[in-house]
């Protein structure tokens, strides 16, 4: 069947937009399958799908080059058949072994941008909030400057590192990023939790939600995928 947005799919494209709609609503998989009556496991294998493509997209317009470290973790995600879309929070209390999922916020421009930091740990954000040297890894110092905040996911908070009064259009650099990680926190909430696993397409979809909350997220995620589609091959 021709779907030029999802190469290979045994789906309509006329199913396929109800489905990007839903999406595009912000519904859970599960609330997709029950009014679409597309299958929980189909919806979870195109949303997967979905997200790995709009955080390739978000990739190519961030101002820092990125880590081959972040562009792996993101292709082995993408080839992870994922059954429950599901969240599971990840406390620090429940187990000190676990690292903590933490990531940067960047603004350039009327964007932000973000980062999963695996190298940055909870001292060196405390020292960095505290105008110390991060001595643990110069390199990671240096990335940590370009942030404007940092959150620890563990703990659901953000730290702010580099304040500045207001960009070039004049918002306070500071009420962007509280927007964002209010908007992230609400998002995250409803799924209860966080899966590390899914950490990173979740994030960069809360990215993407937030540039364009201005704008018929179905249409943008239409053209997207006009330019970009989906396989499932």
């Amino acid at each position: 069947m021709k779907n030029k947005y999802l190469k290979g799919a045994h789906l309509s494209e006329r199913k396929f937009k109800e489905i990007l709609r839903l999406f595009a609503d912000d519904l859970t998989a599960t609330q997709i399958a029950n009014i679409s009556g597309v299958s929980r496991v189909t919806i979870n294998s195109y949303l997967k799908k979905l997200r790995s493509q709009i955080a390739r997209y978000c990739e190519t317009l961030h101002p820092v080059p990125l880590p081959v470290t972040v562009i792996y973790e993101r292709e082995l995600l993408s080839r992870v058949d994922q059954e429950e879309d599901t969240l599971v929070a990840v406390k620090s209390e429940v187990d000190k072994a676990v690292k903590p999922v933490i990531f940067g916020i960047i603004k350039k421009g009327d964007r932000l941008h973000t980062e999963i930091l695996p190298d940055v740990t909870r001292s060196m954000i405390h020292a960095a909030t505290r105008g110390r040297s991060v001595l643990e890894k110069i390199n990671t110092t240096e990335r940590l400057r370009n942030y404007t905040g940092v959150v620890d996911l563990g703990q659901y908070r953000l730290y702010r590192l580099n304040t500045k009064p207001a960009d070039s259009s004049g918002t306070p650099q500071m009420d962007e990023v509280d927007a964002f990680w209010g908007l992230t926190k609400h998002r995250l909430a409803k799924f209860k939790g966080l899966n590390r696993n899914t950490a990173y397409l979740h994030l960069k979809e809360c990215e993407f939600r937030f540039n364009y909350r201005s704008d018929d997220l179905f249409t943008v995620l239409i053209e997207l995928l006009k330019t970009y589609p989906l396989t499932l091959s």
